[in-house]
């Protein structure tokens, strides 16, 4: 299950609430960021954090969500492609398992 909803994340796109037109897109992003932070970080969020995940973690994932929704296709810096915003990396290495 989703940790944000459509719904929390329009604010931060700049969707208007009664704007529906996009809310498969919106969930499938979310989707998306949510599994790459859970792959990224190598851990069971859902389970460790049965509650809600961290701040830090639902910030990442609405960077990556808005990055990649107002970008839909290659985001291009400098000529290199960028996977994820600037600065969530930093924001889930404190959560990150680097197994032993």
């Amino acid at each position: 299950m989703s940790q944000i909803s459509v719904a929390d994340m329009k604010p931060h796109l700049s969707v208007s609430p009664d704007d529906i037109g996009n809310d498969v897109i919106i969930q499938g992003y979310i989707d998306a960021a949510e599994a790459w932070v859970v792959t990224h970080l190598r851990r069971d969020l859902d389970t460790e954090f049965a509650s809600g995940w961290p701040d830090p973690i639902l910030q990442a994932v609405r960077l990556m969500v808005a990055l990649w929704f107002h970008n839909r296709e290659g985001v291009s810096e400098g000529g290199m492609t960028s996977e994820v915003p600037f600065g969530v990396k930093d924001m889930l290495a404190g959560h990150r398992d680097l197994g032993a």
